[in-house]
């Protein structure tokens, strides 16, 4: 959830001087169904993003984060809803920030490229954007006031663009596809294989996604000499420490068990490391030959 830190004293560097404000749904727009805007929409550029979110800025930015708008509306009553848009550098920045922001069990919407309402706050994304609209309480009527104002906005905020290539590397058979996590660089790998964090491993990007019981990963850390080295270090977070028991090496893979006893396993398949967790070996093997397939 994101804060306001210091909303009123904001230097007027972060006032609407970049535009984006004009994508904002506005006054008496019949799709608003009654609410309307409240004071005046707020913008943040580059690294001004820490002044508004009370940590948590990084993500954004290692994703590839632009500049930020911010709007609350209004409706009869007093409720009160904000509306979030951020620009992203390019469409994969905005679905993995989505894919970031979202845990997939909330209620599919058909907004943008993809939209998910999760109690009293509604994300979804759309070219280089990503909308995210917040309420105070779950009631029926704020419910309605995000569903509207997202609504609005679908049809005030440009562009479509695709999900990064890498997800198509993903199998269909067994997908939880809300589940789904885009991620760049170090952050988001600690954020989606933790237990990478103590072998430094790196990777330019990846993605996780649920398949039954288990998970899946996918990292692109290179190719050639910088993709084998990776595939050393997480040998080496499998064989060392505490965190893992009972390695094992094959020649079409390595694994172990970690200290809850939950199984992992790991391959290269072409320049991609392939990682499961929870899975048994077999449902394991057939997953990854499933992507050797594809590739």
């Amino acid at each position: 959830m994101l804060t306001v830190a210091g909303m009123a004293f904001l230097p007027s560097a972060l006032s609407q001087e970049s535009g984006l404000s004009a994508l904002l749904p506005k006054e008496r727009n019949p799709e608003l169904e009654g609410w309307s805007p409240v004071g005046s929409p707020l913008e943040f550029k580059g690294d001004d993003l820490f002044v508004y979110i009370d940590g948590g800025a990084e993500i954004y930015l290692e994703y590839g984060f632009s500049r930020a708008v911010v709007q609350d509306y209004r409706d009869a009553g007093g409720r009160t809803v904000s509306l979030e848009l951020y620009e992203m550098t390019d469409p994969a920045a905005a679905f993995g920030a989505y894919s970031f922001k979202t845990t997939g069990k909330g209620g599919a919407l058909d907004l943008g490229q993809g939209g998910q309402l999760e109690d009293y706050y509604l994300n979804f994304w759309k070219g280089d954007y990503l909308i995210t609209i917040t309420g105070f309480n779950d009631d029926q009527e704020t419910v309605r006031g995000l569903l509207a104002v997202a609504k609005a906005a679908d049809h005030t905020v440009p562009g479509e663009g695709r999900h990064p290539p890498i997800i198509d590397i993903l199998p269909a058979e067994g997908l939880d596809s809300g589940s789904v996590l885009y991620f760049r660089g170090r952050l988001g790998l600690n954020n989606a294989f933790p237990l990478a964090s103590p072998g430094n491993l790196e990777a330019r990007e990846g993605v996780r996604a649920r398949y039954g019981q288990g998970q899946l990963v996918v990292l692109d850390c290179g190719q050639g000499e910088p993709v084998r080295k990776s595939f050393d270090k997480l040998k080496a977070i499998f064989q060392g420490g505490e965190s893992f028991k009972n390695f094992f090496e094959s020649d079409s893979a390595i694994g172990a068990a970690d200290d809850k006893g939950t199984p992992y396993r790991a391959s290269i398949v072409k320049d991609w490391i392939l990682i499961t967790a929870g899975l048994e070996p077999e449902a394991s093997e057939d997953l990854m030959n499933s992507i050797r397939r594809k590739l």
